[in-house]
């Protein structure tokens, strides 16, 4: 899923059809014509910053996009910038036998003992362009969930704010199917008399 298919379902959604009609959604990679039309047509790229602020939101509050990563830490203290991706939540941190290890956040570090250390955490997704993956590879997101909430926050911010409560109610509720436990109903056995 790319950032190009979010604002092209956004487009359809939205009945933007000066932004189909372009063909700009007819390429495969980044070129000529996508970088004039990305240039020339404020109502894309707003699509694209729109997209981008929705995926950072489903990333930071709905589903969380974890990375795995092994850290050194030296005098006690990890910083913040040693880690490859913008971090959100750090989950767990393991020693080098597998063992969860007591740390503290600080303002500006982990505190923790000396070693290597395996670091599971979540992190906030970077700005995308039009033709980069997202990072939602595995999970329930679909498309849809994302062009709902793009729909949503193009209507806002250009004052359509009926159609915005509408998108967004629809955006709300892909969402709480998006993040749904799928767990087997188990019911009682029935009991004879």
């Amino acid at each position: 899923m790319k950032i190009r298919d979010i604002a092209e379902l956004a487009c359809v959604l939205l009945q933007k059809h000066d932004i189909i009609n372009t063909g700009i959604f007819m390429q495969t990679e980044d070129n000529q014509l996508v970088q004039s039309v990305l240039k020339n047509n404020h109502d894309l790229r707003l699509l694209t910053r729109c997209a981008n602020l929705v995926v950072k939101e489903v990333a930071c509050e709905y589903i969380p996009l974890l990375h795995k990563q092994t850290i050194t830490s030296q005098n006690g203290q990890i910083s913040y910038a040693d880690f490859e991706k913008l971090l959100l939540e750090i989950r767990c941190i393991k020693d080098s036998h597998g063992n969860e290890v007591d740390y503290y956040c600080l303002p500006d570090h982990v505190e923790i003992q000396d070693g290597s250390f395996e670091v599971l955490y979540a992190y906030i997704p970077t700005d995308k362009e039009f033709f980069d993956d997202l990072d939602f590879c595995g999970t329930k997101a679909s498309d849809r969930v994302f062009a709902y909430g793009t729909a949503a926050e193009y209507c806002l911010v250009t004052g359509n704010y009926d159609e915005a409560l509408m998108w967004e109610r629809r955006y709300k509720d892909a969402l709480l199917v998006a993040t749904r436990k799928n767990t087997a109903v188990v019911l009682p056995r029935r009991r004879w008399i």
